[in-house]
C-alpha cells in the first residue's frame, strides 16, 4: 500500500481573527491571533522605546494547534478573574473555551462541546458569534433560523442571571453530567483527577481502552448539542466511577464553578432566516441579543429578543423591538452604550434603538471588513477598516437625555490611512493597533493624532517599501538604493498613499494569501541561485509576486578566481583594528587578501604580503588569540605567533623541539592550539602574548585525520580527533589528553545511548559501515548543549549529544547524510545564535538548535536548512565587517572565493516583489533556459483608485479610433463597436520578467473583455501535414526515447489561454490559445500564433510535442502544424504595438487534431503516460487515453484502425495517414468541484516488492470485496495510473485505475459502464482550498543512507489561505503502516487545546458525504513526535501502555485484543460499492510492528527533511 505522506512548509498565514486582553497575566497585554487551526499568543511592547532600541513590539509566546480549522475568536474577562478567557469556534461546529494555565505555561481547556444540528440547514453567511457583556450567554448562529445559546455560570455577584439559570433548569445540566466541564480540573486537596497521567498528556484519566475500542472520551447527543467530555463525567456514571480515576478513591473530585464554565447548549429557533450580524446589547439588563437580517422584500432591519423562562422551563427568547428599514447594505452591528446600536454599511453609518430615532450618516461607498473599539469602556471611538485598504476612525457624541440612558446625538467619520485589506482589527493600547488580513502581509501600525511630516512620511514610505520588498533588519538598501526605490513609480504611489496619513507602520508579518498559482523552480535552472517556488499572491491593494525558497541563500558580493584552494579563515587586525584578512591556504603556499573598513573611499580588496607570515608553505590552520591581539599561523613545519597590529613575528615554534618533523593537522581554540604531528601524535600548545609552549602531548594507536578542541561553560575542555584506520573518533580530557571512557564512536547504535530500548536493534548496515574515514570533527554548543559533531568522507554527519553530568558520556547518537563527499565544519554566529556551517561540496547546509524545552534533560532538536549554493568546500565567517556584514568566505569548486551575505537562519525565506496597485496576478511560468518569468495580470481601468489605469483603456480607444489600421484586427479583434459603447471595466497582460531581478522585460497587453484564464511553458513539434509528424518526431515516438527534440520549430514557447466575456453575456462563448516566444536578444515578445477557441481555454498542459485544451467542457488536442502549400501565408500580417510584434508564423499553425467531450466544465489537466485526467467544476474526474493510429481502408470501410506502433514503415512517410484519438477510458461518479489536479509519479522500480509488505495477524478480513472486482489488488497495484485531487472543501483525494484493467479494450461508444471507473484509494481532509498542485520538491533529492528511495516528494500545492505544502510518496508499506500507527497514537493520546477529536477534523467532508480518513499521513502531527520528550516519546510509541499499571484496570491480553491493526466496524461506500479503511486503534508500536523506538525516531527525522 503506498501512502501519501502531506507536509506543510509555510503555514496558513491568513487571520481569521484577533482579539486582545490579558490572558497570560493581569499585567500583560497579549494579542491572540487565530491563523488557520493555530492560535499565536503574543505579548505586546507598545512602549516607544521599542522604535529606538530595535526591540520586537510583538513577541510570539506560544503557539498551539487545535484540531479544527478556527472561524471565530473572541475574547472575555469575566468579572472574577484577573485573566481572560478565550472563545473559539471551528468550522465543523466545534466550540471551546480556553485559558492560560501560569503553573504550566501552556493553555488550558475550560469548556468544549460542538454545536451541530442534525436537522439544521448551514447558513450561507459567515459564521455569527457574539459574547455578552456580563459574560453570561454566548450566542452562535450558524444554521439558518437557529441561533444557539451557550450560558456561562456568572459570577456571584450576578444573582439576576443566576436565579434566571435556576427557573429555567439550565445549571440542573451540570448536576445531571451534561456540562462540559472538570477537563484537567483538580480536587479539594489540590491534586489532579489522575494521578498516573502526566501533564504532558492533558491530565486526563486513562484507565484502559474502552469498549468501543476508543480512549475514555464519549460523545453523546444532548438537546441539540453534541458535548464532548471525559467518560468518567459521562451521565449516569456511578460515583464510584469518578472516584476511583482520583488520588483518593474514597472520596470524590470536587470542583468548584467558575464563572466561565459553559452549560448545555440551548437552541432558540428565530423568524429571520438570512442573518447578516449578531450583537448582544449593552443596556444592563438581561441578556438581549440584536439580530441584522434581509426579509424577504430585499430590506434589512434590526430585530433584538430579549432571554427570559418559557412557561414550560428553559431558556426562551421573546421579541423585543425592530427597527426601521436600513440602507440596502448594512452588514455589521456594534453595540452601543444605553442599548443602542450601531449599523456598519457600505454607503452609511446608522445609529438605532428602542426609543430613539434613528441616525443615518453618510460614508464612503466601501464594505466595511473589520472593527474594533479604542476605549471600549466609553465607545466614543471607533476605528473601521475597509475593502479598500483604508482605515477611518468614527467618532460618536452621546447625550444624557434622562440620567439614566445615552443617546448618540452626533456620528463623525474621518480617514486616518491606508494599510493591508482587513480581516480584523486589534487595539493593543498606546495608540498601537494590529490590522490581520486575507490579502497582504499583516500589520502593526501606531496611530497619530497629527498627520506624519513630510521626513516621517518618507520614511514611512520607506518602511512600507522595504517591507514589500524584504522585510526590516540589517538587509535594508543603502541610501542611494532608498533614493531610487522611492523615485520610482511604485514609490511615488507609495509615497502618495502615506502623504496626510495618522498611520505609521511599525512592523509586518509575512502572509502568502490568497496564494492562486505557483510554480516551481529549482536550484541552478537557468543561473537562478536559488530553487524554490515563486507564486502569485496577494489581492488588488496589495498584489506581490513571492519568492519562497527553502534553505539559506548567499547574496554574492565579490568573487576571485583563485585555483587550488584547501583551506579558508578569516581574520581582523591591523593598525587600527579595522583590517579585514582572508587566509587562503593553497597546496603549496598560502595567499593574503586584505581590504581595510573606510567610509570615505570606495572598498579595495588586493594581495598582501606581511613579513611575519610563512607564505611559501600551505596553512595548515590560522586564527585570533590572546583576545585578538594575536594571531596564530600552523604550517606542516610551523606554529607562527603573529601581532595583530601589523602582522610581525613574535615567536615561532617547531615540531622539531620535541623530536617530531611534521605537522599534519591543527586547530586553533581559545588560547590554544591543538595539532597532529608525524601521524599519531597530538600536542597541545599553550599561546601567550610572547611565546608558544608545548603543555602535553600523547602517541595514539591510529593516524589523526583530523583534530578539533572546545572550552566548556563549566571550565573543562576536551580535545576531538579522527583516526585513520579505525575510521573512528577519540574522545581526549586536558590537560592529559586522556581518552573519555565510554566516548562516542561512530560505529555505536544510534538513539538513546544509554537508556536504549531492551529491544533494541543494531544500527543499519549503512550507520556502522567502516570503510569511509573520519574527514572533520567539530565539539561546539548548540541549545545550551555540548554536541561533538563527526563528518565521514561519504557526506554523511554524525552528532553526538553529551553529557556534562555523566563523564561526558553520549546522550544521543544520530546520523543523517548531507551529500556524497567529505564535509568540512565551521562554527559562525548569526543573530546572537550559535550554527554550524556544514560544507559538502554538491550539498551544504547550516546546522542549528530548536529552542530548548523547559525539561533540562531534553536534548535540543538540531535542525537542517540547506543552503542554495553548490559546490561549496570550504567556509570562514567574516567577523567586524561594516562591508560585508554577517557574510561569509567561501570557496567553491575549488577554485573560486566569494564573499557573500547569507541569510536568517530559518528553512523557509518569503521575498516579495510588490506588482503595481489593482494589477492582480492570476497565472505565472518560468523558463529555466531563458532565466524568466511569464506572469498574467488583471488591472482595474477605474482611474479614480489607480492615477496611472487609463492607459490601457486610453490604448484601446486610439486603435477603436483610427479608420484603417492593421493593429486592430491584431490587437482589439472584432469588438471596435463595444469598446465605444461599453468601455471594460478592467483589462489583462501577458508580462515576462527577469527571474532574478523580477524587473519587467516586456508586457501584451491583451484584447477588450479578454481574461487570462491558464498559461504553459512548452515545445512544441512540427507536423508534416494534417495529422501527421515529422520522420524525426515519429520516430522519437515509436522509439518511446527521451531525447530532446532540438528541431522541433517551437521550443519555449509561452501558450496563453483566455477567456471573452462581451457585454451581455453571462459567460464566456470565445476565448484564444496564444501562441508567444520571448526574445531575449530584442528583449520582446513575438506573438507567432493563435488559436480562437468557442469557449473558455480553462486549462493548458504541454502533450509529447503537442497541447491539451481543456475548452468549456471539450478535451482538445492541438498540434503545431505546418502549412499545406496552398493555404501559406505569403505575407502574414506583422505589426508591433507596445514592444510587442504581432506575425504569424507563415509556415505553421495550431490546428485541433482531435477533441472529446469531457464533463460540465474541465477546470484542470493532468496527464500520466498516455492518460490525461480531467478535473470538472462539478463531476469530479474523468480520464482518457491517448492514441495514434494509422487509418486503412478496407472493402467495407469499416474496419478497425491499428495502432501507430502495428504501422508499416512506409506509412509514416507522406500523405494524411497518421491519427489521433482521446478514449475516454474511466471517470468518478462522485460530485466532486475539483480545484486542482495532479499525477502521482509511479514509483521506483526497486519498491515495487515493499509496497505489499507481509499483513499483521488478522489484519486480512477489513477489506469488502466486490463481486465485480478485487479491490484489494486494485488498492495495491503498484503500477497503477494515480492522481491526487484537491476539492472546494479542502479535502484531498487519491484517485487510481489499476494498469491490469488499462490494458482491456475500450468500446467504441463514449458511455463508461460500471467497471469502468476511478477507484477512490485515499481521502484526507487538508482544513483548506488547494488552489494549484505543481510537480516538484523543495529540497534536492538526496538519498538517505537508512532510507534510500523510500520518501519521495513529488508534488508542491499552495492553498487559499497562503499555506504551501509538499505531497511524499511512502513506497514502502510496512514502513507507511507503522506512521500511520504513530499518528493515531499521537492523535489520541496527546490532546491538544479544545480537545477537538482529531478524526473529525481530518475526516473527509464535502456538503454530500463525510467519511474517516485513510492513506494519508499528517506530516505535521508527525515531525511534532521530536519535540517531545523521550519519556513521553515512549510513552506513545508504546499506546501509553505504560501509564496503567494497577493489574485490576489493566488486562494485557484485552489490551492486545483491541489494538488490532484495524477496528472492528468496516464502512463501505455506496458508490461503486467499494470498500474502504476504517480507522486504526490505538495500538504498541513496537510491538505490533517490531521495531524499536530509536528506529521511528531516525524515520522521523528523515521525514523533517523532505521539507
Amino acid at each position: 500500500m503506498q501512502y501519501q505522506y502531506v507536509v506543510s512548509a509555510q503555514k496558513s498565514s491568513t487571520v481569521t481573527g484577533s482579539v486582545c486582553g490579558a490572558f497570560t497575566s493581569p499585567d500583560t497585554t497579549n494579542l491572540i491571533v487565530a491563523k488557520g487551526n493555530r492560535l499565536e499568543i503574543h505579548t505586546v511592547n507598545t512602549n516607544e522605546v521599542a522604535a529606538t532600541d530595535g526591540s520586537t513590539r510583538l513577541q510570539l509566546l506560544e503557539e498551539v494547534r487545535l484540531n479544527g480549522n478556527l472561524a471565530t475568536i473572541d475574547f472575555i474577562q469575566p468579572a472574577d478573574r484577573e485573566t481572560g478567557v478565550v472563545v473559539v469556534t471551528s468550522e465543523k461546529q466545534q466550540f471551546a473555551v480556553l485559558s492560560w494555565d501560569a503553573a504550566r505555561r501552556r493553555v488550558a481547556t475550560e469548556s468544549t462541546g460542538t454545536l451541530t444540528q442534525a436537522t439544521g440547514r448551514p447558513t450561507t453567511e459567515r459564521r455569527l458569534v457574539a459574547v455578552d457583556p456580563q459574560a453570561r450567554v454566548i450566542a452562535v448562529y450558524t444554521y439558518q433560523g437557529i441561533v444557539q445559546l451557550l450560558p456561562l455560570a456568572g459570577t456571584a455577584e450576578q444573582r439576576e442571571w443566576r436565579a434566571l439559570l435556576r427557573a429555567s433548569g439550565v445549571d440542573g445540566a451540570k448536576d445531571r453530567g451534561r456540562t462540559v466541564r472538570g477537563i484537567g480540573r483538580k480536587t479539594a486537596d489540590g491534586a489532579t483527577d489522575d494521578k498516573r497521567v502526566p501533564t504532558e498528556l492533558g491530565g486526563l484519566a486513562v484507565s484502559g481502552i474502552t469498549d468501543n475500542g476508543r480512549w475514555p472520551y464519549a460523545v453523546r447527543e444532548q438537546a441539540g448539542s453534541l458535548v464532548s467530555v471525559p467518560q468518567y463525567l459521562q451521565a449516569g456514571a456511578p460515583q464510584e466511577q469518578a472516584a476511583s480515576v482520583g488520588r483518593d478513591k474514597g472520596k470524590a473530585a470536587a470542583h468548584s464553578e467558575r464563572s466561565s464554565d459553559v452549560y448545555t447548549a440551548v437552541t432558540q429557533h428565530i423568524r429571520e432566516l438570512r442573518v447578516m450580524d449578531v450583537q448582544f446589547l449593552r443596556d444592563g439588563g438581561e441578556p438581549a441579543f440584536a439580530v441584522l437580517h434581509e426579509d424577504a422584500g430585499m430590506q434589512r432591519q434590526v430585530h433584538v429578543y430579549r432571554l427570559g423562562v418559557a412557561e414550560a422551563g428553559g431558556l426562551q427568547a421573546t421579541s423585543e423591538w425592530m427597527s426601521a428599514a436600513l440602507d440596502a447594505s448594512a452588514a455589521r452591528l456594534v453595540a452601543l452604550p444605553g442599548g443602542g446600536i450601531l449599523v456598519l454599511g457600505t454607503e452609511a453609518l446608522a445609529v438605532v434603538g428602542r426609543s430613539m430615532q434613528t441616525l443615518h450618516v453618510a460614508k464612503r461607498a466601501v464594505e466595511v471588513a473589520a472593527w474594533a473599539w479604542i476605549d471600549a469602556a466609553r465607545r466614543e471611538r471607533l476605528l473601521l477598516a475597509d475593502s479598500a485598504g483604508d482605515v477611518s476612525l468614527v467618532v460618536l457624541r452621546y447625550a444624557d437625555t434622562d440620567g439614566s440612558a445615552l443617546r448618540v446625538m452626533d456620528v463623525c467619520v474621518e480617514r486616518l490611512g491606508a494599510g493591508p485589506v482587513a480581516t480584523s482589527l486589534a487595539y493593543l493600547g498606546a495608540g498601537c493597533v494590529y490590522i490581520g488580513s486575507h490579502g497582504g502581509n499583516h500589520m502593526l501600525a501606531r496611530l497619530h493624532t497629527q498627520p506624519l511630516p513630510p521626513a516621517q512620511a518618507d520614511d514611512a514610505a520607506r518602511r512600507v517599501m522595504h517591507m514589500w520588498t524584504g522585510g526590516l533588519g540589517e538587509d535594508s538598501p543603502d541610501q542611494e538604493n532608498r533614493t531610487q526605490l522611492l523615485e520610482s513609480p511604485l514609490g511615488s504611489a507609495t509615497r502618495h498613499a502615506v502623504a496626510n496619513t495618522f498611520v505609521e507602520a511599525l512592523e509586518d508579518s509575512i502572509s502568502l494569501a490568497p496564494l492562486v498559482d505557483l510554480c516551481v523552480v529549482g536550484a541552478g535552472a537557468g543561473g537562478a541561485r536559488y530553487g524554490g517556488v515563486v507564486a502569485c499572491a496577494g489581492l488588488r491593494t496589495t498584489p506581490s509576486i513571492r519568492v519562497v525558497r527553502n534553505g539559506i541563500g548567499v547574496a554574492e558580493e565579490f568573487s576571485a578566481e583563485i585555483p587550488g584552494l584547501l583551506g579558508l579563515w578569516a581574520l581582523v587586525g591591523g593598525a587600527t583594528g579595522r583590517q579585514q584578512l582572508v587566509v587562503a591556504g593553497l597546496a603549496d603556499r598560502t595567499l593574503l587578501l586584505a581590504w581595510t573598513e573606510s567610509s570615505d573611499k570606495e572598498l579595495e580588496i588586493s594581495a598582501v604580503q606581511p613579513r611575519g607570515w610563512r607564505l611559501e608553505e600551505p596553512t595548515l590552520a590560522a586564527g585570533l588569540v590572546c583576545g585578538g591581539r594575536c594571531a596564530v599561523q600552523v604550517t606542516p613545519h610551523a606554529v607562527v605567533l603573529l601581532a595583530a597590529d601589523d602582522w610581525t613575528r613574535c615567536a615561532e615554534w617547531m615540531p622539531s623541539e620535541i623530536g617530531l618533523t611534521r605537522i599534519s593537522t591543527a586547530a586553533v581554540t581559545g588560547d590554544a592550539v591543538v595539532l597532529a604531528a608525524d601521524g599519531a601524535t597530538v600536542l597541545c600548545l599553550e599561546v601567550r602574548t610572547d611565546g608558544l609552549r608545548c603543555v602535553v602531548h600523547r602517541q595514539l594507536s591510529h593516524t589523526v585525520s583530523c583534530i578539533t578542541a572546545h572550552a566548556w561553560s563549566d571550565g573543562t575542555c576536551h580535545v576531538a580527533v579522527g583516526l585513520w584506520g579505525c575510521d573512528d573518533v577519540r574522545l581526549l580530557s586536558m590537560p592529559a589528553l586522556a581518552e573519555v571512557p565510554d566516548g562516542p564512536s561512530v560505529h555505536m547504535s544510534q538513539g538513546t545511548v544509554f537508556e536504549a530500548e531492551p529491544n533494541s536493534a543494531p544500527a543499519s548496515d549503512s550507520a556502522s559501515d567502516s570503510a569511509c574515514p573520519v574527514r572533520a570533527v567539530l565539539l561546539c554548543s548548540l541549545g545550551d548543549s555540548p554536541f561533538l559533531l563527526v563528518g565521514r568522507g561519504d557526506g554523511r554527519l554524525h552528532h553526538f549529544a553529551l553529557d556534562m553530568e555523566r563523564d561526558w558520556r553520549v546522550r544521543e547518537h544520530k546520523c543523517v547524510a548531507l551529500g556524497c563527499g567529505p564535509l568540512s565544519l565551521v562554527p559562525f554566529v548569526r543573530d546572537g545564535a550559535p550554527a554550524v556551517f556544514v560544507a559538502g561540496g554538491s550539498r551544504s547546509a547550516v546546522l542549528f538548535a530548536t529552542a530548548r524545552q523547559p525539561d533540562a534533560t531534553h536534548v535540543p532538536r538540531l535542525v537542517y536548512a540547506n543552503v542554495d549554493v553548490p559546490g561549496i568546500q570550504r567556509v570562514a565567517p567574516i567577523v567586524g565587517s561594516a562591508a560585508f556584514p554577517a557574510a561569509l568566505c567561501l570557496a567553491r569548486d575549488g577554485h573560486r572565493l566569494c564573499i557573500g551575505r547569507a541569510d536568517p537562519v530559518q528553512r523557509l525565506h518569503v521575498h516579495c516583489h510588490p506588482l503595481p496597485s489593482d494589477a492582480v496576478p492570476l497565472r505565472i511560468a518560468h523558463c529555466a533556459d531563458l532565466a524568466v518569468h511569464a506572469v498574467t495580470t488583471v488591472h482595474s481601468l477605474d482611474a479614480t483608485l489607480q492615477p496611472s489605469a487609463a492607459a490601457d483603456a486610453n490604448a484601446w480607444t486610439r486603435l477603436a479610433l483610427m479608420n484603417t489600421n492593421a493593429q486592430q484586427a491584431l490587437v482589439l479583434g472584432d469588438v471596435r463597436e463595444e469598446l465605444l459603447v461599453y468601455p471594460p471595466a478592467e483589462a489583462a497582460r501577458f508580462t515576462v520578467l527577469d527571474a532574478h531581478s523580477m524587473e519587467v522585460r516586456a508586457s501584451l497587453l491583451l484584447r477588450p473583455y479578454e481574461m487570462p484564464e491558464s498559461l504553459c511553458l512548452t515545445s512544441l513539434v512540427s507536423l508534416t501535414h494534417p495529422g501527421a509528424m515529422s520522420r524525426d518526431s515519429q520516430e522519437a515516438e515509436i522509439t518511446e526515447t527521451e531525447r530532446e527534440l532540438a528541431d522541433a520549430a517551437m521550443n519555449n514557447a509561452f501558450v496563453l489561454g483566455t477567456s471573452i466575456v462581451m457585454p451581455g453575456e453571462d459567460d464566456a462563448k470565445r476565448g484564444r490559445v496564444i501562441v508567444t516566444r520571448w526574445n531575449p536578444a530584442q528583449a520582446q515578445i513575438n506573438v507567432v500564433g493563435c488559436f480562437t477557441a468557442q469557449g473558455a481555454v480553462y486549462a493548458l498542459v504541454p502533450f509529447r510535442g503537442m497541447l491539451l485544451a481543456a475548452i468549456g467542457s471539450r478535451l482538445l488536442l492541438l498540434g503545431w502544424q505546418r502549412r499545406a502549400p496552398w493555404s501559406a501565408i505569403p505575407a502574414p500580417p506583422r505589426s508591433v504595438c507596445d514592444g510587442v510584434i504581432y506575425a504569424e508564423d507563415p509556415d505553421h499553425e495550431l490546428i485541433v487534431l482531435c477533441s472529446q467531450q469531457a464533463q460540465i466544465a474541465s477546470l484542470s489537466l493532468s496527464v500520466s503516460g498516455d492518460y490525461i485526467a480531467v478535473g470538472d467544476i462539478m463531476s469530479s474526474v474523468a480520464l482518457f487515453r491517448y492514441e495514434k493510429y494509422v487509418a486503412q481502408s478496407s472493402e467495407n470501410g469499416r474496419s478497425d484502425p491499428p495502432l501507430l506502433s502495428d504501422a508499416p514503415e512506409d506509412a509514416l512517410s507522406g500523405g494524411p495517414l497518421v491519427h489521433h484519438r482521446l478514449i475516454p477510458v474511466a471517470r468518478d461518479y462522485a460530485g466532486v468541484w475539483t480545484t486542482a489536479l495532479a499525477a502521482v509519479p509511479a514509483p521506483l522500480e526497486q519498491n515495487i516488492p515493499r509496497l505489499s509488505p507481509v499483513p499483521v495477524d488478522e489484519e486480512t478480513g477489513f477489506l469488502f470485496r466486490n463481486s465485480k472486482l478485487d479491490f484489494f489488488s486494485a488498492f495495491q497495484a503498484p503500477l497503477a495510473e494515480r492522481f491526487l485531487v484537491a476539492d472546494a472543501y479542502g479535502n484531498f483525494i487519491r484517485l487510481a485505475r489499476a494498469a491490469e484493467w488499462s490494458t482491456q479494450q475500450p468500446s467504441n461508444t463514449n458511455n463508461l459502464s460500471d467497471e469502468e471507473r476511478l477507484y477512490v484509494e485515499a481521502r484526507w481532509h487538508i482544513g483548506d482550498m488547494v488552489n494549484v498542485v505543481r510537480p516538484g520538491s523543495l529540497v534536492m533529492d538526496i538519498p538517505d543512507p537508512e532510507f534510500p528511495g523510500i520518501f519521495r516528494p513529488q508534488l508542491v500545492y499552495g492553498t487559499l489561505h497562503g499555506a504551501i505544502g509538499v505531497v511524499a510518496s511512502v513506497e514502502d508499506g510496512k514502513i507507511g503502516r507503522l506512521l500511520a500507527r504513530l499518528q493515531t497514537n499521537m492523535a489520541h493520546l496527546l490532546t491538544t487545546p479544545g480537545l477537538w477529536d482529531y478524526s473529525l477534523w481530518r475526516g473527509y467532508s464535502s456538503d454530500q458525504t463525510s467519511s474517516l480518513s485513510f492513506g494519508f499521513l499528517d506530516g505535521d502531527l508527525i515531525e511534532s513526535f521530536l519535540d517531545l520528550t523521550p519519556d513521553i516519546q515512549k510513552l506513545v510509541f508504546t499506546g501509553a501502555r505504560t501509564l496503567v499499571t494497577d493489574s485490576e484496570l489493566f488486562d494485557k491480553e484485552e489490551f492486545v485484543k483491541k489494538s488490532d491493526y484495524w477496528s472492528s466496524y468496516s464502512r463501505v461506500e455506496r458508490e461503486g460499492e467499494v470498500a474502504v479503511f476504517s480507522q486504526m486503534a490505538v495500538s504498541d508500536i513496537g510491538l505490533r510492528e517490531q521495531v524499536p523506538l530509536d528506529y521511528v525516531v531516525r524515520l522521523v527525522e528523515c521525514l523533517t527533511r523532505l521539507n
